[in-house]
């Protein structure tokens, strides 16, 4: 049977059974550990049963916080129902605002409006397409290769920057990119449109 009060030393965290007794014991004594009986399941269950057996009754410490949370939303309800009650007795002593009819001006004759002149579309860019003459751009240096057929297939040659070519098919996608059929006047062969990240390595001349 747990004796004396040997909880309140350093020594490690007791078992659930002597967690029970000491809330026997604290039963008993009509003493009562808030924090224990909060987050301790032994210590509350034999604390209850304990207080059952010899008193009979709940802990009057339980029934005076009982109480005071009563009381606390008592006096909210109250609260709120005196700020609705006087909020009700300020929207009727407000002062209701006359409607002043107002007289409408007569609506303006609408007078013709010219209609504008066409204005002229621009021409339309150029974009890459079959019997267009593009130019090899945005390789820093590098050559752009030109291959046997669309995708990763092997290579018959390569472009420097700044070359002339003529589109004849495409595009078709393959590997990732898009594809077209150049011909040059030395070669003749599949390049890659462009970056996967977007830059163009095809640049339609005008």
């Amino acid at each position: 049977m747990f004796k004396g009060n040997w909880y309140h030393t350093t020594e490690p965290m007791p078992s659930n059974s002597e967690m029970f007794e000491r809330g026997a014991y604290d039963a008993e004594h009509d003493e009562l550990n808030l924090f224990y009986y909060q987050h301790y399941y032994f210590y509350r269950r034999g604390y209850d049963q304990a207080r059952r057996q010899v008193r009979g009754h709940p802990d009057p410490r339980m029934l005076a916080g009982v109480g005071v949370v009563v009381l606390v939303a008592l006096l909210s309800v109250g609260g709120w129902m005196l700020f609705g009650w006087l909020g009700a007795s300020q929207a009727a002593q407000s002062p209701i605002e006359p409607i002043v009819a107002t007289t409408q001006p007569a609506p303006a004759t609408p007078r013709p409006t010219p209609s504008p002149s066409p204005t002229p579309e621009p021409s339309a860019e150029p974009s890459l397409q079959p019997g267009v003459q593009a130019l090899v751009v945005n390789l820093n240096g590098a050559p752009l290769r030109v291959r046997r057929d669309p995708g990763i297939t092997p290579e018959l040659g390569r472009l420097n920057e700044g070359s002339e070519v003529t589109l004849r098919e495409g595009p078709v996608e393959a590997d990732g990119y898009l594809w077209w059929r150049i011909e040059t006047p030395g070669i003749s062969g599949w390049v890659a449109a462009g970056s996967l990240e977007g830059t163009p390595f095809l640049e339609p001349l005008p």
